[in-house]
């Protein structure tokens, strides 16, 4: 691995800040340009899954179910993943973390190919998509620390989640084109194929950064130090409320994209019409905010865009032509994204360094394993009801979450000190 320079810390012109600022930063141009390429092949597998899925049940339920199947380890471990991520070094936990599901991909690819001894079954795809559950309960509170370590100062690590949440959803429109294209014409292994490819990039990138040697800590990292610190801070407690909310009620809605492009007669093309559309919605708002990072941490913004991401899915819901679908989608990307940078650089800029792994933690646990719950809760309330209803049911519980976390926020307030550079 890289040796350490405290030069690496800092960029060699730090300059007037910009909506680029974090990249100055040698570490998290590594970091950026390798989750880039890796995220990219990510979004490819989870395209050819869902269409595989959906190939082999016609069934909005197993869409769900195969979504939702990670939900069970990830909650189970996510917590154990942040008490780890604040004990042990971080490039080394993201490095086995990068490499299991390289491995996974590749295996899919396997099952889905003529070498398989049987055909590939959704039962497996389900037990694929639980062991990379697993896995990101790991992953994921290790790197939202991690990101701490790549730059040096506060208004840098806000510029550096802007453009953390740009390089994902720039992944998020590149990797469904490409999957799109490797579709149609070739099917689903080729996808898991490039996916498994794909990690070597991000494992490349963090074994050429040089870090500051490990500190261990002098004290036993606990689990509850970080729920005492959510408790004891009351905007930091109804960010994770929203962020719960979004995450069961509002992000899964793509997972029944593959039975709104049927409602209009469409097949693969259509589907990638609407995950490219919602990437691109998500990318053009992280590219904006990056601008503009330092003020997305304020509550009203925060609570502002979860209002705008309701309209959105309620858009989506009642579209009556494809155009206007995609148009939905789009804004729906962008409206999530809106809240997605704003709520965590909100909890990212309050949160002592100690606790950093175990905080952020809580917060992969309700903004990723939740969504696992949602894409479940979506996928079954549609089977039994329709995509639209079941869209705007959860529509109305966000919104009814949301107007409810106002109102509690606003008597919890008086107990908390007002940060002077947030409000």
């Amino acid at each position: 691995m890289g040796t350490f320079s405290k030069a690496a810390l800092r960029p060699p012109n730090p300059g007037r800040p910009g909506p680029f600022h974090a990249l100055r930063y040698r570490n998290f141009r590594l970091f950026f340009i390798g989750q880039l390429i890796s995220v990219a092949g990510t979004w490819m597998q989870v395209i050819a899954q869902n269409w595989l899925v959906w190939q082999l049940t016609q069934s909005k339920a197993w869409l769900g179910i195969v979504t939702g199947a990670g939900a069970i380890p990830f909650l189970s471990f996510t917590l154990l993943g942040g008490q780890i991520a604040d004990t042990y070094p971080r490039r080394s936990i993201l490095m086995i973390t990068q490499l299991l599901p390289m491995l996974l991909a590749f295996g899919l690819a396997w099952l889905d190919s003529r070498f398989a001894p049987i055909p590939i079954q959704p039962w497996m795809l389900a037990v694929v998509s639980a062991l990379n559950g697993l896995v990101v309960a790991f992953n994921m509170p290790a790197q939202q620390a991690f990101v701490r370590e790549m730059v040096d100062n506060r208004e840098a690590l806000g510029n550096a989640i802007a453009l953390n949440s740009l390089r994902f959803n720039i992944a998020r429109s590149l990797g469904p084109l490409l999957a799109g294209l490797v579709l149609v014409r070739y099917g689903p292994a080729p996808c898991f194929l490039l996916n498994g490819l794909s990690f070597l990039a991000v494992l490349y990138s963090l074994q050429q950064m040089k870090l500051p040697p490990h500190v261990a800590p002098k004290t036993r990292s606990r689990i509850r130090e970080g729920f005492a610190y959510i408790r004891k801070t009351p905007s930091t407690l109804q960010i994770m409320a929203l962020v719960m909310a979004s995450s069961i009620f509002i992000w899964p809605i793509s997972t029944l994209f593959p039975a709104l492009a049927k409602q209009f007669q469409g097949g693969a093309a259509h589907y990638s019409a609407l995950m490219i559309a919602n990437g691109a919605g998500a990318t053009i708002a992280a590219f904006t905010l990056a601008a503009v990072s330092s003020r997305l941490g304020k509550l009203k913004i925060v609570y502002a865009s979860a209002l705008l991401a309701i309209a959105a899915i309620v858009l989506v819901a009642l579209a009556p032509m494809f155009g206007l679908l995609v148009a939905s989608a789009a804004l729906m990307g962008f409206a999530t994204v809106l809240f997605g940078i704003g709520a965590q650089i909100r909890v990212q800029e309050t949160v002592p360094d100690t606790l950093r792994g175990r905080v952020m933690a809580l917060y992969t646990m309700l903004a990723n394993g939740r969504y696992s719950i949602g894409g479940l809760e979506i996928g079954l309330l549609a089977e039994y009801t329709s995509s639209s209803a079941a869209i705007v049911l959860n529509a109305l519980i966000s919104f009814l979450v949301v107007a409810a976390a106002w109102i509690g926020f606003s008597r919890m307030a008086r107990r908390e000190p007002v940060l002077p550079e947030q409000e």
